[in-house]
């Protein structure tokens, strides 16, 4: 009877440990900062191709301009061209300006929460790698 009861005790102790690794496992998978990071990444990834996409467009625009003007179009559509070409660029500061901020938050959160590298080492590189991805499109757009 003895045995029966440390036989029980042991096989408890056993299922306890297991069920204390994998609510480890899950509380990992379930920690809010792991979120945090995902959704700071996608911001910062949304807005590089904001910014890219508004530089290509701004590009686009300006040879289109050039091209009506060695054309020899009516000064209306160059006129057109020109506030097409404004507004274009008019998009850019309010990006670049959301882009530096959301990078600060960004770096802060990775500094002040090391302890995420040891419960998600893929999520955290990928984050600073965007980080330095950003700091210099950034420092080229100065």
């Amino acid at each position: 009877m003895r045995r029966e009861r440390i036989a029980a005790m042991s096989t408890e102790e056993t299922t306890s440990l297991r069920n204390a690794e994998g609510i480890r496992k899950f509380t990992n998978l379930m920690d809010p900062r792991l979120d945090q990071l995902v959704v700071y990444s996608s911001v910062l990834e949304h807005l590089l191709q904001q910014k890219h996409h508004y530089e290509q467009e701004r590009d686009m625009e300006l040879l289109r301009l050039e091209r009506f003007r060695c054309e020899g179009a009516k000064a209306n559509r160059i006129l057109v061209q020109m506030q097409v070409v404004k507004k274009v660029q008019g998009m850019l500061p309010n990006i670049v300006f959301k882009l530096r901020n959301e990078y600060d938050k960004f770096e802060r959160f990775l500094h002040r929460e090391k302890g995420l590298q040891s419960i998600n080492l893929s999520l955290y590189d990928k984050g600073l790698q965007l980080l330095s991805i950003c700091k210099k499109n950034l420092e080229q757009t100065l």
